[in-house]
């Protein structure tokens, strides 16, 4: 199993222990990037792109690493799946990804609904690209 696909599933166990902890940032934090993490291991698992070779499209392309998975992501989608859920899909990694912003870098409170909301959000995302991408 590839590193980075381990420390996906390591940090969604880990938002689900900050959130029994009422560690609500951190949870946040993890659970974005174990979606951020899977996605971009998926690229790698199923389009067949290293690491390196991601790097080096992210580089050529001037987008942010962000920026690049979840657009590759969501152009792979457009392939077999309706506009409508692909729609529905990057609404949600956008809202994951907000809410990661808030709780990293914006003098906002985070409350428990909020971690558990990114939580369940990160378990959707998280379920529906093991599903669509057989991992």
């Amino acid at each position: 199993m590839s590193n980075l696909r381990r420390k996906s599933d390591f940090n969604i166990s880990a938002a689900e222990m900050l959130l029994e902890k009422t560690l609500y940032v951190s949870s946040v934090h993890c659970s974005y990037y174990s979606c951020f993490q899977l996605l971009k291991y998926t690229i790698k698992a199923f389009n067949g792109i290293d690491y390196e070779d991601q790097a080096e499209e992210i580089s050529r392309t001037k987008q942010n690493t962000h920026q690049y998975v979840i657009s590759f992501i969501d152009s792979e989608l457009g392939r077999f799946v309706s506009i409508c859920e692909r729609r529905e899909f990057i609404r949600k990694v956008k809202d994951l990804k907000q809410f990661r912003i808030e709780a990293d870098y914006e003098d906002v409170e985070v409350s428990m609904d909020k971690g558990q909301k990114a939580l369940q959000i990160a378990q959707e995302i998280r379920s529906y690209i093991i599903k669509n991408f057989n991992l």
